[in-house]
């Protein structure tokens, strides 16, 4: 692994550990609770500029969604520059980055898309999927529809391990905390699709490569 990679792990589990490994909730704070888990949020929120919402800041009843700004403030703080990474709101800012480097753009971009079923994860990659109405969107679904609207709702985990036979990633924004996923690789190494409740297969949007 480079400096980057290991750097940006040991970010990562710096901050499960803040979580106390994933018991945390992020609108948990003193003295009712051991720590100010709110704070944390803005600290991720502080990453991507903006100063003024914390893990319980509520607007028309609903909590902003902050697991990219989790991921911006892990790949920020292990020393991506703006110009390797884009520090934002929503994941699919960034993916898109990634896809344009995957096309030939973007150079310098710290990342490239690639497509789940032809690349095989590696710690330090992002694991980027669809959510809510893009939950099914495939890597062509998801360039076509950005290219549109500028926007689809999506999710993104930090792999942080891989073994034989999963992928650990590390996200924010998970149970309302920051926490630990496992998932599943297939007999060649290769991500396994998603499955809902209901068992009906969903495609992941795509990994982005890390290249720092």
């Amino acid at each position: 692994m480079t400096a980057f990679v290991d750097q940006l792990v040991q970010v990562c589990k710096n901050e499960y550990a803040r979580w106390d490994n994933g018991a945390g909730r992020e609108t948990w704070g003193r003295p009712q609770h051991s720590k100010d888990y709110y704070l944390f949020v803005k600290d991720y929120w502080v990453s991507i500029g903006n100063n003024n919402l914390t893990g319980r800041t509520v607007v028309d009843g609903k909590r902003p969604a902050w697991s990219s700004a989790f991921v911006s403030f892990c790949v920020k703080t292990a020393g991506a520059s703006a110009n390797q990474f884009r520090f934002t709101e929503a994941h699919c800012h960034y993916v898109d980055r990634a896809m344009k480097k995957a096309a030939g753009g973007l150079p310098n971009f710290g990342y490239t898309a690639m497509r789940s079923d032809a690349y095989k994860p590696r710690v330090g990659d992002i694991c980027c999927a669809g959510r809510e109405y893009a939950k099914s969107y495939t890597y062509d679904q998801a360039a076509l529809i950005y290219e549109a609207d500028s926007f689809y709702p999506s999710h993104g985990d930090i792999v942080i391990d891989v073994t034989a036979t999963h992928v650990h990633t590390m996200g924010g924004n998970i149970s309302n905390n920051v926490d630990r996923k496992s998932l599943r690789l297939t007999d060649m190494g290769y991500l396994r699709n998603r499955f809902t409740e209901a068992g009906t297969e969903l495609p992941w949007i795509a990994i982005l490569r890390c290249d720092l």
